[in-house]
């Protein structure tokens, strides 16, 4: 897993210069892929530019706030979604992504809020709320998001880099 990769577009790190990182990154995921989680804080589009320019399997975007039109763009790019519990108050974008592009984010800075401190990996509450939304159980929408990570997995190539544990629980689903 390559961890948080991208653009911020209220950085005071120059654009120009983002960019130039974000395109030697992508260019050795498009030579060695790996899964990878994509920042993109007022730059979506700028990102989708950079994901257009070196595609590469395993791409995730990371607290996505793209309109409708940039996620399906997104969508067409081969992106997948990590949600937090922001997410998922915004209905426009839960309608916009397909469940078997939808991933749960475990490191929502805001953790799990019905614990103190709050802590991070809590991803009940964002399976209860697309189950409410896709009128499914959170065990469903549970097995999707395995399901999803398990596709991840296969297309990037990458089971050597997960714990075995991991590769085992994802070599037991179903297909």
């Amino acid at each position: 897993m390559v961890s948080e990769i991208g653009l911020d577009g209220k950085s005071r790190v120059p654009m120009d210069r983002q960019q130039a990182t974000l395109r030697r990154v992508l260019a050795v995921l498009a030579r060695t892929p790996r899964i990878a989680s994509i920042h993109s804080y007022a730059a979506c589009a700028q990102v989708l530019d950079e994901l257009e320019r070196s595609p590469a399997p395993g791409m995730v975007l990371h607290w996505w706030l793209g309109e409708p039109a940039l996620t399906a763009r997104a969508v067409g790019l081969g992106c997948y979604f990590s949600l937090n519990a922001s997410a998922i108050r915004k209905t426009t974008l839960l309608e916009a992504i397909p469940l078997d592009r939808v991933l749960t984010e475990t490191d929502h800075p805001f953790g799990d809020r019905s614990s103190r401190p709050p802590l991070p990996g809590n991803v009940a509450l964002i399976e209860q709320a697309l189950a409410r939304h896709h009128q499914m159980t959170p065990e469903d929408i549970r097995r999707i998001v395995w399901r999803n990570l398990a596709t991840l997995v296969r297309d990037t190539r990458c089971a050597a880099q997960l714990s075995r544990r991991v590769r085992s629980h994802l070599a037991s689903l179903p297909s």
